[in-house]
């Protein structure tokens, strides 16, 4: 497949990944109300399980050559991006790395929190 018609399809399944996240998220806010963001779990944790299976399916070639980087980050990425975080914690633990899978996960939850937290009392002069 040419490079372009590659990253044309890359950005295609990243628009249908994001289509399905906000599809899942109006329908689980639906069906459970907003006290508790249940679509950001679910998109989070079939998202996770999906990025394992398709990870283990590669070897098996399964899918077309060189559509895995399509779904995994075009779709898999538009519909969260958790799912390369969680993997990438696995990757780390798996490989004998398990301080860094420690620290990785430190790193991103704190750091995303506080930078949420930043940036919210940034743009409205108060903490949240």
């Amino acid at each position: 497949m040419p490079a372009a018609t590659h990253w044309i399809w890359m950005a295609i399944a990243g628009a249908a990944g994001v289509l399905l996240r906000a599809l899942v998220s109006l329908t689980t806010s639906r069906v459970a109300g907003d006290g508790f963001p249940w679509g950001v779990v679910i998109v989070n944790v079939s998202g996770s399980l999906a990025f394992g299976i398709l990870v283990a399916a590669t070897p098996l070639r399964l899918l077309p050559p060189g559509s895995e980087k399509i779904i995994l980050v075009g779709f898999l990425g538009g519909f969260t991006t958790f799912s390369s975080f969680s993997y990438d914690t696995v990757r780390l633990a798996q490989t004998g790395h398990l301080a860094s899978a420690v620290a990785f996960v430190a790193i991103n939850n704190v750091g995303g929190i506080a930078a949420a937290w930043l940036g919210l009392s940034g743009i409205t002069g108060r903490t949240p």
